[in-house]
This record gives structure tokens, sequence and C-alpha cells, in this order.
């Protein structure tokens, strides 16, 4: 990847190893909690990071709805951040 591909994916690890607190998946939609104004900062790196996993996000306080494709792509996303995380 690019150095700014690189850089966005080292923001978005270290992002979720600092904010993210749980993880919840309905269907194609994965609900991401995090610290009271904190989710904010997640959010940003989500969308930074331009993952193929992710067609939108909206982040509120201390809550993000990812929205992925499908499924089989918001199971493979909960299963990526779980590693990242201790959510």
């Amino acid at each position: 990847a690019d150095s700014n591909g690189q850089s966005a994916q080292s923001s978005l690890n270290r992002a979720v190893a600092e904010h993210l607190t749980r993880i919840n998946r309905v269907q194609q939609f994965v609900v991401l909690r995090t610290g009271p104004g904190q989710a904010q900062l997640l959010g940003v790196a989500l969308d930074g990071a331009r993952l193929p996993e992710i067609v939108g996000t909206i982040a509120g306080d201390d809550t993000i709805l990812v929205i992925t494709p499908d499924i089989r792509r918001a199971r493979v996303l909960v299963t990526w951040l779980e590693g990242l995380s201790r959510a």
C-alpha cells in the first residue's frame, strides 16, 4: 500500500485499540461502542482507512453505526476489529 494508506491503517489500528469498548453485529450492520466523546475519533479513522467492508459510518457521542455491503463482510469486519481490540 502507499504511505497514505499505511498511515490511515495505523491510525485506525491505534484508534480501535484506544477507543473501542464493545462490538455488536445485526445482519450487515455493526454497532461499535466507545467511551464518551470518542466515537467521532474512531469514526474518522474508520472512514480514512477506506476499508472495502465499510459502505459508511454514522457516529454519535459514544456509538458508531457501521454499514457493510453484506452479512459476510460484516462478519469479516467484526473478526478483524475484535483482533485489534479488547472489546
